[in-house]
């Protein structure tokens, strides 16, 4: 990691930790084993260096919908399930970063926080869209409630990056605690179904674009 990269990841776990005022170019310098000389050379101000730090944490923050084309619902649910859990264990940091901004909610993080929870949303209407689709062609069971149950989802999702960001020592593999998850949304969503339906349900009608596209709409 090069001493720009160094700056940034220091800067983010600081001002995630104790938000925009408290955090000083000196902290940040020592954090990263650099001189505020050199901190200032890469970035001229503390805000530039945190204006750096939301646009650093927040490119990662778009997942494509082009891999889901083709698959029946049940199938885009536990792609959706797996992106999500992979997104968060390969960037953890930026997750850390974000979800310490969204906590605080500093009047300097307002459009990180703001575009977290646009994103959020749109995530969470994609399942809710998915499930609705489902349910009426009969992929999923006619008890499913959409909404409720993509909020479910999200909800348990978050559990488990909560789980990755607190515990040190793991009890569970965190894997099998995933697998886990989606054999139980797939028993609660799915029901028995004739052996020629899911032939019949395959869909291709998701858009061609980002989350990051449907959420600057």
């Amino acid at each position: 990691m090069d001493a720009r990269e160094r700056i940034l990841e220091a800067a983010a776990r600081l001002f995630s930790n104790q938000g925009y005022p408290a955090t000083s170019l000196a902290q940040v310098a020592r954090t990263a084993r650099v001189s505020k000389a050199l901190v200032l050379w890469y970035f001229e101000s503390k805000e530039s260096l945190f204006r750096t730090a939301l646009q650093h944490f927040l490119t990662p923050y778009e997942i494509d919908a082009h891999a889901l084309l083709g698959l029946t619902e049940r199938e885009q649910i536990e792609k959706l399930i797996d992106d999500y859990y992979d997104f968060i264990a390969e960037h953890l940091s930026s997750v850390q970063f974000v979800l310490g901004q969204v906590v605080r909610q500093d009047e300097n993080s307002h459009e990180l926080v703001t575009h977290a929870r646009e994103l959020y949303r749109v995530y969470r209407e994609l399942l809710t869209t998915i499930l609705e689709r489902g349910r009426a062609s009969r992929v999923f069971a006619p008890q499913v409630r959409p909404a409720e149950d993509a909020a479910l989802i999200m909800a348990a999702l978050n559990g488990l990056l909560v789980q990755q960001l607190v515990e040190s020592e793991r009890e569970c593999d965190p894997q099998e605690l995933l697998a886990r998850f989606k054999s139980t949304i797939r028993t609660q969503l799915c029901p028995s179904l004739p052996e020629d339906v899911p032939a019949a349900l395959r869909t291709d009608t998701l858009p061609h674009e980002t989350f990051g596209q449907r959420a600057g709409r």
